[in-house]
């Protein structure tokens, strides 16, 4: 019946752990295109579902970093991903907490009075072949702007090249520890700054330089980034050209009595539609940040002070911008279902909105605060989901950080930690949990099931799905949290997906390792009751049949069981152990049925493996009990 039994829980979890924090999985050959998405040859389900693959947690350049919505189209195309979800936050779009105004009175420390949100790093960038002296900078009390309220502060900056080759000395807003309070989509804003140049200079330029988004090829050029360089001089006529993937716009600021400053307005989204008319404008953000003096030759000195942000549209507004997008891209990227979802995550906890009549939170008369925002999501927005026909995934439960993977028993005080935390509220009432991840806060993707299991432990019913968090879009197979979800769906419209994350008719896996066409996972109990669904019965031994096709070569699926025994934080641990394992010979046929003893309650789930042992893909569970749970089946999951 079984390759092998009687693994214990504690073999596999520390198995897991250790398999994974050896070995970040590696890209493998380059996977053969979905298959249309009609096609008889795709995985069914036994109702007659077809298997359709999901990108659930994507940001583009309606977030902080430096991706864009044509890149990542680009590359579920590449990847054959058959549905991108976007899902922006909603406090880039509302620009909570951003700064608006900045006086250049500190390199650290400016708060720029109430509303202004945190205090920037300033940190310094130099390029070129700048000479010994004659270049530097840092802020001044003088001279100052006479347009800026705060007085007695300015940047300085001054570059000295040894040849005639660019070479700049400047900072860049680093704004990290601020949460990027400046990073959003670059649509309908402008950025006015006034510019006092030094004298006896021409061959250079004082420069405000914007990073903005990752584009693919187009119009002969590359795929990068691209950059806008706006270029203050003494003289000349103003001119903008487009260099590649950069703009270089020249701005003339005339020369008047010692002193005189000059107020310079810029809106980069219409320069932008200038430069690079065969890409959609609206699809850049403002990523990066850097203020300089450029020497091509002279000695270029001069100041910059009262940095303004003027943002006139609002987070709804660029929520409904965004749909119009979506439209445009779908003629380039004709494969691909787009649905626009939205992360609520101005702080801590994070959660995906998936559905219908998404409204863009406003955060007014929210405290800027940790405590301030949790009130507001309990009370308001998750409610405010539900009533509104959606449902809400609970994101990276261990945290947001970018971080090495922590030895074993730190993640297992996470695991207690997390859940004791967590299962109280029943995970704030959420209806997904994000599971599959290589590797998040310092935790591994064993311990991210771990953790899903103490709370299907505890008959807390949790649709568990693989995600990236991606924010680039410029490799996903590649990248180490490189996890997609599929769905037995009946099509790829958002009704029909969303009734499947309802159910837990999902499955999940990594797109190097487990991600190609023919791949699927699915349970049966009974030949009734699907993978996700909750069935009632005294039957002391039950039939389940597993369907898993697609699987790595020397690979393996395994068969876990839990318990059910609603031990709560008396016991935050998962109680699951591998009943069962599968090599690929033994499935060749596309499924197995198995006997599970049930007669004490229980769930079931499968993983998959690569030849390493490393966990490359994960079913969700269905859940065998006895009795009716305290809390009652939600009708999705009846079965």
């Amino acid at each position: 019946m079984c390759d092998d039994h009687g693994v214990t829980r504690r073999r596999f979890l520390q198995g897991a752990g250790a398999v994974t924090a050896g070995g970040i999985l590696l890209p493998s050959a380059k996977l053969p295109r979905r298959l249309p998405l009609r096609s008889g040859a795709r995985p069914m389900a036994p109702d007659g579902n077809a298997a359709y693959s999901m990108a659930m947690h994507i940001h583009s350049s309606f977030s902080e970093q430096n991706g864009s919505m044509d890149g990542h189209l680009y590359q579920a195309t590449q990847n054959a991903v058959d549905v991108c979800w976007w899902t922006d936050h909603d406090g880039r779009l509302d620009a909570f907490g951003y700064r608006d105004t900045v006086h250049f009175t500190s390199l650290t420390a400016e708060t720029g009075g109430a509303g202004q949100g945190k205090a920037w790093d300033w940190q310094q960038r130099k390029s070129g072949p700048l000479a010994g002296s004659g270049s530097g900078g840092g802020i001044v009390t003088n001279p100052c702007s006479p347009n800026d309220p705060v007085t007695g502060g300015s940047l300085s900056l001054s570059a000295q090249s040894t040849g005639t080759a660019a070479a700049s000395f400047g900072y860049y807003a680093n704004a990290a520890s601020a949460a990027y309070n400046y990073r959003d989509n670059l649509t309908g804003q402008s950025l006015s700054i006034d510019v006092l140049l030094g004298s006896g200079w021409a061959d250079g330029y004082l420069e405000l330089l914007i990073g903005t988004s990752h584009h693919q090829a187009s119009g002969g050029r590359p795929a990068g980034n691209y950059g806008l360089s706006y270029r203050f001089v003494p003289s000349g006529q103003g001119s903008s050209t487009a260099n590649g993937n950069q703009g270089v716009i020249t701005i003339p600021v005339m020369p008047g009595t010692p002193g005189d400053w000059t107020t310079i307005t810029i809106t980069p989204s219409n320069d932008i539609a200038g430069l690079w008319p065969d890409l959609d404008y609206r699809d850049f953000a403002l990523w990066e940040l850097t203020l300089s003096a450029v020497s091509t030759g002279d000695a270029v000195s001069g100041y910059f002070d009262y940095l303004n942000f003027g943002r006139t549209n609002t987070g709804g507004e660029l929520f409904s911008q965004q749909q119009s997008m979506m439209q445009v891209l779908a003629a380039k990227y004709p494969a691909v279902t787009q649905l626009q979802g939205l992360e609520c995550s101005w702080d801590l906890p994070h959660c995906n909105w998936f559905g219908p009549d998404i409204a863009v939170p406003t955060y007014k008369g929210v405290a800027q605060t940790p405590n301030g925002y949790r009130k507001y999501l309990e009370n308001t927005v998750l409610p405010g989901i539900h009533a509104a026909g959606g449902l809400f995934s609970y994101n990276h439960p261990f945290g947001t950080a970018s971080r090495a993977l922590l030895p074993a028993a730190k993640q297992a005080a996470l695991l207690q930690s997390a859940a004791t935390s967590l299962l109280p509220t029943a995970v704030f009432g959420a209806d997904l949990l994000e599971v599959g991840y290589v590797q998040r806060a310092g935790c591994d993707v064993g311990t991210h099931l771990g953790l899903w299991d103490v709370f299907s432990r505890n008959a807390i019913f949790l649709t568990g799905n693989g995600t990236s968090d991606d924010h680039v879009g410029t490799g996903w197979k590649t990248i180490t949290n490189n996890w997609v979800t599929s769905a037995w769906a009946a099509s790829t419209s958002m009704a029909d997906l969303m009734a499947a994350m309802a159910a837990g008719q999902l499955w999940c896996g990594s797109l190097s390792g487990f991600g190609t066409s023919a791949a699927s996972l699915n349970l049966t109990v009974d030949g009734t009751c699907p993978m996700g669904s909750v069935s009632l019965s005294t039957l002391t031994s039950r039939q389940l049949t597993v369907q898993a096709t697609g699987l790595p070569k020397d690979g393996s699926l395994q068969v876990l069981q839990g318990a059910v025994d609603y031990a709560g934080t008396a016991d935050p641990t998962p109680d699951t152990e591998v009943i069962a394992t599968y090599t690929p010979k033994r499935l060749a046929s596309g499924q197995v049925t198995m006997p599970v003893d049930t007669s004490a309650e229980s769930f079931v789930r499968t993983v998959v493996l690569n030849a390493k042992g490393v966990i490359v893909g994960a079913s969700n569970p269905v859940w065998m009990l006895r009795n009716t749970p305290p809390n009652g089946i939600p009708a999705p999951r009846q079965a």
